[in-house]
């Protein structure tokens, strides 16, 4: 019994020094086979908010401030100028999201073709600026404006071309929140609907049917068009606010009319980009 006690024990050492060695030399490889590859940095899509620059959140300081490289137009380098000393600047206009993911033969015309190309070689640019910085271990950040994930076209690309790296996206206050505000009303106390619909002009025949409070983000529509449209679901006398320069505070107003008395309104103005049209009647 006394010898067999010490031949388990005996096996039972080796067995152990055994495991020790293969754990030791897995290690080694592991880490020799890794040794040579680039360290990963870190990856972000950053709102600044919308607006002047006070709208900007504490958090997306912090992550711009801890930044090594800084992907952004050439309006945010002069408008943040005083958070971004010391950075790599990389121009975000060479991104040509507009053909980001589309099939090239499918296009029907050689200006479009040549379009795409020229967004293909400007996108492949960029890319490739940001991918060096990430395999030399910076940490880059992507800025843009409002909410990077509504109708966020130029920023919603670099979710999927940079999957593998896992972005990770800083929220801040968007057109909505400041135009919002802008109206001073509780946007889901409509008379007839308590819900509130973000849509543009093309997809307002598939929501107006119960006359939820509107929110349309216009993208260059023809103003007169869309109340012609909007005639169609809600009674003439509906409310309709279109809130320009939402979050500037020099140049944020508001024109408020009925869809009767809108066009009369606005007749011979000029509307900018940054407007966003309301109706429904939580504005009565």
């Amino acid at each position: 019994m006394l010898k067999l006690c010490f031949k388990s024990q005996k096996v039972i050492r080796l067995i152990l020094a055994g495991c020790i060695f293969l754990f030791i030399s897995l290690m080694l490889f592991y880490g020799s086979s890794r040794a040579g590859e680039p360290t990963n940095g870190s990856f972000y899509l950053v709102s600044c908010g919308v607006g002047d620059v006070d709208l900007i959140t504490l958090r997306a300081l912090d992550t711009i401030e801890k930044s090594d490289v800084i992907v952004c137009r050439e309006k945010q380098v002069s408008h943040l100028k005083n958070y971004l000393k010391n950075k790599v600047i990389i121009d975000s206009s060479l991104s040509g999201w507009r053909t980001y993911g589309k099939d090239c033969s499918q296009m029907k015309t050689d200006a479009e073709k040549t379009a795409y190309r020229k967004h293909q070689e400007s996108r492949g640019g960029l890319i490739a600026q940001i991918r060096q910085a990430l395999n030399n271990g910076k940490t880059v950040s992507v800025l843009g404006s409002g909410d990077l994930l509504i109708y966020g076209g130029p920023y919603r690309w670099y979710l999927e071309e940079f999957a593998d790296v896992y972005p990770q996206i800083i929220p801040g206050v968007s057109c909505l929140n400041a135009a919002n505000a802008a109206l001073g009303k509780d946007i889901m106390l409509g008379k007839h609907s308590h819900s509130a619909v973000m849509t543009t002009v093309r997809e307002i025949d598939k929501f107006a049917a119960h006359h939820p409070t509107m929110i349309i983000f216009t993208m260059h529509t023809e103003f007169e068009k869309l109340i012609a449209k909007l005639k169609q679901f809600y009674p003439a006398d509906t409310p309709i606010a279109i809130v320009f320069y939402a979050g500037y505070k020099n140049k944020q107003h508001v024109t408020r009319g009925t869809l009767n008395t809108i066009l009369e309104q606005t007749e011979g103005k000029s509307f900018p980009f940054e407007h966003l049209v309301y109706v429904g009647d939580f504005m009565r």
